[in-house]
């Protein structure tokens, strides 16, 4: 569809902005409607044009920190564009002798000069905060980069409005305590930052010349302690602010407790964020909010003093309404000392409105610093909470409604509730809901047997002491639901558990098809309310539903008008079909005036059971028909059969229309009435937009008036409900915030109810993709695509291993997607302003693509299936085949030594590069540690290389041992000793044959010496990894069709030893095998990791007494069984993990030195954690890279590691297993196969 131009004049606006919110942004309402009175006395529109040009730029470059980055690093394209918006302006008033043009162009030119004295001032500004922040933390945690700055541009509602002057990375209080003062010296604003997962703007900065301050390395969890609170004696747990909620409920749990404040982004919400946003989750039914359980927490203020605000007599339990609540405020000082600022005293009916289970609105809390402040008071900086013991025995009963409404699911939610409100043995901790919309979105997989979708799913975990009761109960809820058109279904383990709670963990899939944007609102009602707030959603989504249909209706008119001609057969054809669809308009419009009544009095042809109800009951239970499906768009097509150009156009209308329908989703925290209501919108749609936004008022008025409930229960009020919230709650905050944060330091802007609201937009990747011609010229039509529909929950974030913040290293894939969003933005912007392809800003790109190691952990926690390593890839080779990769000379020479094959070739090089090579390396690496400092500066790169020591490699191979060469020779292992039990064919692959030879020798050792014949391919062959890992795509796919040749001539020769497995030592080699189709090359054959096929097939078995530690490659081959199982069946004890990346990455330590040695600090962090005292380690690993990444841990604790297969060679063969392999198959067991 095209872009609406009576919005979207304006060029370059790839936002939810239609013109007026732009010139708002710049100009005010008098200049909009000046420029609105011009549009009438437009001739040609030439002039209009220029000042849209000018407007354009003006916004995209405010707005794309990477355009406006690369224009102040080139002082000529500043130039350029200075000198082509003048030439743009003498152009318009050189033509013009409107006096309303010009003074709009009198305007245009301040706005202007704004714009270009920015540019001017910004290198001073940054270099003065740099001065004076980098006596507070070190430069390395100060950031001005675009990447940075988009990072921290929104959170997961994708709301923006400014962006960050600068961001900052504070390791510590100390440091939070002095930049806070440094901010004040500056003039800057402050916004604190915890996991950005927010969901109404709370983080998000609205004001220029702000500094967001990021907790994230604050990360420290203390061990848990026993204090004293009035009469009880209580566990509680100190964070820091920066800890992930899951870090330290995992932590918790390991030592026997539960960690009650789980809100459902507890994978990457922080601690301090949750008590700025006061969070709840699903455990809140039982023990409450974030307010409940705090016992204390520090906070930095306004004055850069430290408080602390401890709760009284913390009574161990969630707040009831008739509970006094105090706590008391300290100021904290050096040497431990404090003093006593106030002491607050708060009512239960103060925290939580009386009848609801939830309720953050309240702001002011009557002074109580940091609770639900949304950051807007101080910096919270650690926290103690109270920690509980969990019940016995749990269930998790998951309950699947059907029919076609959720009163079943209402009523029974209530019913349950109240069964067991008094009950002292049996308790509800978590009851979680959600609706067919999501059950579709989600690919929500049926637990009954029934071929519909359920209407709701309702998860309960019910939890008890007393087993007997606990099954009681159970029962009893299963007994309850009988009545309800209902399945239930139990989970008694663990595992069974995590399964049936992981689909509410992937609710955010719901906005996928509208490119991952949606209106995301919490509300609060009180349970005895949800049947009626049930018909009220179901009424709204007919609702719109029926406008929808009243759309498509009217745009069909319209359509078929068009296409009237002189033919009076075609001719009569629109008009009876034009008639008869206005007459399917003139009923749905009726319904739509009639929903609230009677059906009886509305409908005639009812059963006597129906015709009582309400008519939106009747349309949603499908009583009466309202689709349009079969009366409107079938019978198009029946109706205009024969031509296809008008059906084409109908349906291409029909689905773009449909695809703007309003769809309101819920799903809800169901025990403490605690809904999320999300309506999915397409960002670049204006008229949906505000749709969208009008309904979420509708629904947000009816929550407080009509079901007296709260417009929220743990998202905040932030942005985007400042409008529905109580003007007085508002002034209660801004009296808080006068006393405490005078000067509006930090968060500035925010909870005040004269907040522009129509300065806030949303990157639009809709209308990216309109530029559709330049996007495939670029090649990065797909790469758009692909990326499109994250939800920026942050799911991803602790899974990657780029996202390191101890090493201020947050290239987690969330942030690197709105890091390409931005860059696709600046190609774009630079093909339509200097009329060529050079795509200099894909040397942008370079930087998100390096910080992969695509590992590929990021898919499986991803709600909408995005694989942010194969998204690497595709911009690896983007940039090299636009030959924008940097050049790696050691890189290139690397690669075109595995592409070789010959037999000496490889020897030569092995000489050359592995032998000779990583002899000077280690040589180097001792030469350079007392020179480092001086190295850094004069060749920064080499002196990242030579921060490790490389280890010992180059052995002979087992070709070069036995003299196996030949082109067109294979050859076959066979130990004439044993009976042939099996038959495979082994790819050694690059790491394992060249590299680490023992480690291809000890394959073919353990096979021979169990019986089974080893056949492998002739010369030294590259799996094609490598290639495709550096971006040369078509390089490796060569590469790839070579070796399913050879493969294919193989198995003609060999078929008629019954090939079962193609057996590989390395991860990297699984996954480009897996691309062949091994199965149809060797008939039925598996691809299987070694180890693997040990275990399978009880080759060897010895127990191990001794402690094993191993390392789970990026890439691990251990598809089938994993490490645990594998090892248990082989070595019969389990190894113990270090996690993480080791930093090689194949290339990845060449090629990007500075982030590979990042990468292996952190495994060398974690393998010290498994260790109790420094020791010299031997670490085990099923990765050729790897082996190299983990010896290359050198210091007080040096790692040796050492593939897995080689480690069973020496266990079950003996030390002296290689002289004996080689010994053997000189004499006997060598065949030679000729192709």
């Amino acid at each position: 569809m095209k872009k609406e131009f009576g919005y979207r004049e304006i060029p370059y606006n790839y936002t939810s902005f239609s013109d007026r919110e732009i010139i708002l942004k710049y100009f005010d309402e008098e200049t909009w409607n000046l420029l609105d009175s011009l549009r009438a006395e437009r001739k040609t529109g030439r002039s209009a044009k220029l000042i849209f040009e000018i407007i354009g730029d003006i916004f995209i470059i405010d707005r794309n920190p990477y355009i406006f980055n690369d224009i102040l690093e080139y002082p000529k394209k500043l130039k350029r564009l200075k000198r082509l918006h003048q030439i743009r302006i003498d152009s318009i008033i050189d033509k013009t002798s409107n006096p309303k043009t010009v003074e709009l162009v009198d305007r245009l030119r301040k706005v202007d000069r704004d714009f270009f004295q920015k540019f001017n001032t910004e290198k001073f500004k940054r270099k003065k905060i740099l001065s004076l922040l980098s006596q507070v933390t070190s430069e390395k945690n100060i950031h001005f980069s675009a990447f940075h700055k988009v990072a921290h541009v929104t959170d997961a509602t994708d709301w923006r409005v400014e962006y960050p002057e600068v961001v900052v990375y504070p390791e510590n209080s100390s440091e939070i305590i002095g930049l806070v003062k440094a901010a004040k010296e500056l003039g800057l604003k402050i916004i604190p930052r915890g996991g950005g997962t927010g969901l109404t703007g709370g983080a998000i900065p609205v004001y220029p010349n702000t500094m967001v301050i990021n907790l994230e390395k604050l990360r420290n969890i203390s061990e848990i302690e026993f204090v004293k609170s009035g009469d009880k004696t209580i566990p509680v747990v100190e964070t820091e602010a920066g800890v992930i909620t899951e870090e330290v409920t995992h932590y918790c749990k390991e030592q026997g407790y539960i960690f009650a404040t789980d809100p459902t982004s507890a994978w990457a919400s922080t601690i301090g964020g949750n008590i700025a946003e006061n969070a709840g989750g699903k455990k809140c039914v039982m023990w409450g909010t974030a307010i409940d359980n705090i016992f204390s927490f520090k906070i930095v203020n306004s004055e850069g003093h430290l408080l602390e605000v401890v709760r009284r007599d913390h009574p161990h339990r969630k707040i009831e309404p008739d509970d006094e609540v105090i706590f008391d405020v300290y100021q904290l000082h050096r040497k431990r000392e404090k003093n006593l600022l106030k002491t607050i005293s708060l009512k239960g009916t103060e925290i939580r409105k009386s009848g609801v289970g939830k309720d953050i609105t309240n702001k002011a809390l009557k002074g109580v610093p940091g609770i639900q402040k949304e950051g807007g008071d101080g910096i919270i900086v650690s926290a103690k909470f109270v920690l509980y013991r969990p019940f016995k025995y749990c269930r998790t009963i998951c309950l699947e409604f059907f029919g076609t409404n959720m009163i079943n699911a209402a009523k029974a939610i209530v019913e349950i509730r109240d069964i067991f409100a008094d009950d002292k043995l049996v308790y509800l901790t978590a009851l979680e809901h959600f609706d067919d919309k999501y059950v579709a979105a989600i690919n929500y997989r049926n637990k009954s047997n029934r071929t519909e979708f359920p209407k709701a799913v309702l998860l309960i975990d019910v939890e008890s002491n007393d087993h007997d009761a606990l099954e009681q109960g159970t029962e009893k809820i299963l007994n309850i639901v009988k009545n309800y058109n209902t399945e239930g279904f139990l989970a008694d383990t663990e595992s069974k558990r995590e399964l049936f709670w992981k689909d509410r963990k992937n609710l955010g899939a719901i906005a996928r098809h509208t490119n991952a944007f949606k209106l995301n609102e919490d509300i609060v009602i009180p349970v005895e309310a949800l049947p009626e707030f049930s018909d009220f959603i179901d009424n709204l989504n007919i609702q719109k539903e029926l406008e929808n249909n009243c759309q498509i209706i009217d745009e069909v008119v319209e359509l078929l008008e068009e296409q009237k001609t002189d033919d009076d057969f075609f001719l009569s054809k629109i008009d009876s079909y034009i008639a008869h669809i206005k007459n399917i308009k003139d009923k749905q419009l009726f319904y739509i005036k009639n929903l609230e009544s009677r059906a009886g009095d509305i409908v005639g042809s009812l059963d006597e059971k129906d015709r009582d109800k309400l008519l939106f009951e009747v349309l949603r239970d499908g009583a009466v028909e309202f689709s349009i499906a079969d009366s409107v768009i079938e019978r198009f097509k029946k109706n205009f059969h024969g031509y296809d150009e008008i059906i084409n156009n109908f349906q291409e209308l029909v689905d773009f229309r449909q695809s703007r329908k309003l769809i309101i989703a819920t799903h809800m925290h169901a025990g403490d009435g605690n809904v999320h209501v999300n309506i999915p919108v397409h960002s670049n749609d204006y008229r949906m937009l505000l749709e969208a936004d009008e309904t979420a008022g509708i629904i947000m008025k009816a929550t407080t008036d009509k079901f007296q409930g709260v417009i929220s229960g743990e998202h905040g009020i932030g942005l985007t409900k400042l409008r529905f919230i109580d003007k007085s709650v508002l002034d209660d905050f801004a009296a808080y915030k006068k006393e405490s944060d005078p000067s509006d330091l930090f968060n500035p802007g925010k909870l005040r109810h004269d907040f522009p609201h129509d300065i806030i937009y949303t990157p639009s990747l809709n209308l990216l993709e309109l530029e559709a011609f330049i996007l495939e010229v670029a090649d990065m039509k797909e790469l758009t695509k692909s990326i499109s529909s994250c939800v920026r929950c942050g799911k991803c974030k602790e899974v990657c291993n780029t996202h390191y913040p101890e090493a201020t290293m947050f290239y987690s894939p969330r942030n690197k997607i709105l890091a390409v969003t931005l860059i696709t933005e600046a190609v774009l912007y630079e093909a339509q302003t200097t009329n060529n392809l050079s795509f200099r800003n894909f040397r942008m790109l370079r930087d998100v693509s390096d910080h992969c190691t695509m590992c590929h952990n990021c898919y499986n926690p991803c709600p909408v299936n995005i694989d942010f390593g194969n998204v690497s890839l595709a911009i690896r080779s983007l940039l090299h085949e636009r030959k924008r990769s940097e050049p790696k000379l050691i890189t290139s020479f690397v690669l075109f030594y595995l592409k070789t094959r010959g037999y000496y070739y490889n020897k030569l090089f092995r000489y050359i590069l592995l032998k000779a090579g990583y002899s000077m390396e280690r040589l180097a690496y001792v030469v350079n540690k007392p020179l480092s400092a001086f190295t850094s500066q004069i060749a920064p790169k080499l002196n990242e290389i030579l921060k490790s020591r490389l280890p010992r490699a180059g052995n002979p191979t087992l070709r070069e041992l036995l003299g196996l060469k030949g082109a067109n020779t294979f050859f076959a292992f066979t130990n004439p000793q044993k009976d042939i039990i099996k038959s495979v064919v082994y790819f050694p692959g690059c790491g394992s044959e060249r590299m680490f030879p023992e480690i291809s020798m000890a394959v073919i050792a353990l096979l021979y010496n169990a019986g089974v014949r080893v056949v492998i391919p002739p010369e030294y062959l590259c799996c094609g990894y490598p290639l495709l890992a550096n971006g040369r795509q078509k390089d490796a796919e060569n590469k790839s069709y070579e070796n399913r040749v050879i493969f294919h001539r193989m198995a003609d020769i060999v078929n008629y030893m019954g090939i079962s497995d193609v057996i590989v030592s390395c991860g990297t080699c699984y996954e480009m095998l897996s691309k062949y189709t091994i199965e149809n090359i060797f008939q039925d054959a598996e691809i299987t990791d070694i180890n693997e096929f040990i275990a399978t097939h009880l080759l060897y078995s010895k127990e191990e007494n001794s402690t094993l530690y191993y390392h789970d490659p990026c890439h691990s081959p251990l598809k089938k069984m994993g490490a645990d199982k594998t090892f248990k069946t082989i070595l019969g004890t389990k190894p113990l993990v270090a996690p993480n990346c080791c930093g090689e990455g194949g290339t990845l330590a060449l090629s990007t030195p500075h982030i590979s040695n990042s990468l292996r600090n952190r495994k060398r962090k974690n393998i010290k954690e498994l260790l109790t005292k420094r020791e010299n380690i031997t670490v085990l690993t099923t990765c050729p890279s790897c082996v190299q990444g983990l010896s290359r841990i050198n210091g007080r604790t040096s790692v040796t590691g050492k593939s897995m297969v080689v480690y069973l060679a020496e266990k079950m063969l003996g030390t002296g297993w290689k002289k004996q392999l080689v010994n053997e198959l000189k004499k006997q067991g060598v065949e030679r196969i000729i192709l």
